[in-house]
């Protein structure tokens, strides 16, 4: 890879809302918000749709800023706190989001090189949207083959 490159560029990042946004509207849920982060937790391209509750913006980038920091789902961090091994870890870093919607975006070698957070429907449906991003994304960067 060009070290002048990004490892996610702008254009995989909108690539994978505009699938995500497409398998929320094929769940009819009608309001969404949607969060890409790059692997250094910064966030590279947002989208909302009209009928968002406000409360979903900063969900969904929470919930990607908490994949990218461990490299995990944000159901399975959950799944480890409460009463398990990482007990607390939702209080670190200003505030992690511990249930579904975030996932990891990984690259063709592997590499953690963004995240994306889904927020506005119920748990799953953020999970099930987010997982649908998070699958469409390797088609989304150029061929490095």
């Amino acid at each position: 890879m060009d070290p002048l490159t990004a490892a996610l560029p702008l254009a995989a990042a909108r690539r994978t809302i505009d699938a995500a946004l497409a398998h929320a509207a094929s769940l009819q849920v009608a309001g969404v918000a949607i969060a890409i982060v790059d692997a250094g937790a910064n966030l590279l391209a947002f989208e909302r749709t009209d009928d968002c509750f406000l409360g979903a913006i900063d969900l969904a980038q929470r919930k990607a800023l908490t994949a990218v920091r461990f490299r995990i789902s944000t159901g399975a961090l959950g799944a480890m706190s409460g009463d398990g091994p990482l007990r607390g870890i939702e209080h670190s870093h200003g505030g992690l989001v511990t249930f579904g919607g975030g996932k990891p975006l990984v690259d063709d070698s592997g590499r953690c090189v963004g995240a994306i957070g889904v927020s506005g429907g119920s748990v799953d449906e953020d999970t099930a949207i987010a997982r649908h991003g998070r699958d469409r994304f390797q088609a989304t960067l150029p061929t490095t083959r």
